[in-house]
């Protein structure tokens, strides 16, 4: 029998960064590994901020990607 992940466990944080004309701008994706849904990027999510290194857009695409988790965990859809 399959056994459920529970928590932060139950998911997939991959927080990056990208370069761009710009500067450089934070990378997210997190997936609930339950039922595969994807929880960010979604539809009319807000863009990422333009940070001034790749190491600061980086800290800021995984600690946004937790609170992301957090709250899914708190109130799941």
């Amino acid at each position: 029998m399959e056994q459920r992940k529970l928590g932060a466990e139950n998911y997939e944080v991959a927080a990056s960064f990208r370069r761009t004309m710009g500067g450089t701008v934070p990378s997210l994706k997190v997936i609930r590994l339950s039922d595969k849904r994807v929880i960010y990027p979604f539809l009319g999510c807000p863009d990422m901020p333009l940070c001034e290194d790749p190491e600061s857009a980086k800290n800021f695409a995984e600690v946004y990607g937790l609170q992301l988790v957090n709250g899914d965990i708190a109130v799941p859809e």
